[in-house]
C-alpha cells in the first residue's frame, strides 16, 4: 500500500509545492492519508531545468528520524513522480532506500501501488514485486513510444491474475503515464487527476480541496504529454 503523486507542468514549479505545501500532498498523504502512515520509504524523480532526470530515495530508517520529508524540496521541475511507501507484509524486511520508489531501469521510472502476488509470472528476478514489474515493463514496452503503452498494459493484465492493484506512474523522462488497475478497495486504489491549465496533477488522493478532481476508472490509462495534452483510454481490465 503506497501513495502516488505525479505532475506535468508547463512552467517550472518547486517540487515542494506538491510534496510539502499542498494540504494533502505527499507529506500529508504519508502521515494522514488513507491507511496511513506510509513511512517505509519515500522518494521522487523529477526533470531538472537542463532536461535531466534526478532521483532521490530514502528508506524507513531515515524517515523514522523526522516527521517531515528529507532532502532539498526547492528544486524546480516540469515533470515529477513521487511515492510514499507502506510495505506489503511480504516485503516488510525490505524497507531500505533501494526498495524505496520511484525505481529506475534504463531511463524508465516507475512508482507502483499495490501488491502483485503472482509476481513469478513477470519472469525471473530478485527484489520486490515493484522491482520485477519495472523489469517487465522495461522489456515489454518496445519501441518506447506512447502508442505502444496500451498494448503492453493489455499484455500485462492478461498475464497477472492475483494482485490487489497494479496502479502506477511511469515515465521515460518526457511523458507521464498513470494506470489505475485494482481488484479491491476502490476507495483506496482509485487514482484522481485534475487539469489546472498550467499543470496536470495525478494522485492517490486529491492533494487539496479545490474542485475539478476526476477519478480514473478501473483499467484506465491517463497519458500526459510534455505539452500537457491528456488522454484517457481503457487499457486493461481486472481479472474476472
Amino acid at each position: 500500500m503506497c501513495r502516488l503523486l505525479g505532475v506535468v507542468a508547463r512552467e517550472p514549479v518547486a517540487i515542494r509545492s506538491y510534496l510539502l505545501d499542498a494540504p494533502h500532498g505527499l507529506q500529508g498523504m504519508s502521515l494522514r492519508g488513507v491507511h496511513a502512515p506510509h513511512r517505509d520509504g519515500v522518494g521522487w524523480a523529477y526533470r531538472d531545468l537542463a532536461g535531466r532526470m534526478r532521483l532521490y530515495r530514502w528508506g524507513a530508517t531515515a524517515l523514522a528520524q523526522t516527521q517531515s520529508l528529507p532532502g532539498n524540496l526547492s528544486a524546480p521541475t516540469t515533470l515529477l513522480l513521487a511515492h510514499a511507501r507502506k510495505a506489503s507484509p511480504e516485503y516488510r524486511g525490505m524497507r531500505g532506500a533501494l526498495q524505496a520508489q520511484p525505481l529506475v531501469q534504463d531511463g524508465l521510472f516507475l512508482a507502483h501501488n499495490g501488491t502483485i502476488h503472482d509476481v513469478a509470472l513477470l519472469g525471473a528476478g530478485a527484489g520486490t514485486d515493484s522491482q520485477r514489474l519495472l523489469g517487465w515493463l522495461n522489456r515489454t514496452w518496445n519501441p518506447r513510444t506512447p502508442d505502444r503503452v496500451p498494448a503492453a498494459l493489455r499484455d500485462l493484465a492478461g498475464l497477472l491474475r492475483d494482485y490487489t492493484a497494479v496502479n502506477f506512474l511511469l515515465s521515460e523522462g518526457a511523458s507521464l503515464y498513470a494506470l489505475c488497475l485494482y481488484t479491491r478497495e476502490p476507495d483506496y486504489y482509485t487514482l484522481r487527476w485534475r487539469d489546472d491549465g498550467g499543470a496536470i496533477v495525478v494522485a492517490s488522493e486529491p492533494i487539496d480541496d479545490r474542485p475539478g478532481w476526476r477519478s480514473l476508472g478501473n483499467g484506465e490509462l491517463l497519458t500526459i504529454g510534455p505539452d500537457l495534452s491528456a488522454t484517457v483510454v481503457q487499457a486493461a481490465s481486472p481479472p474476472t
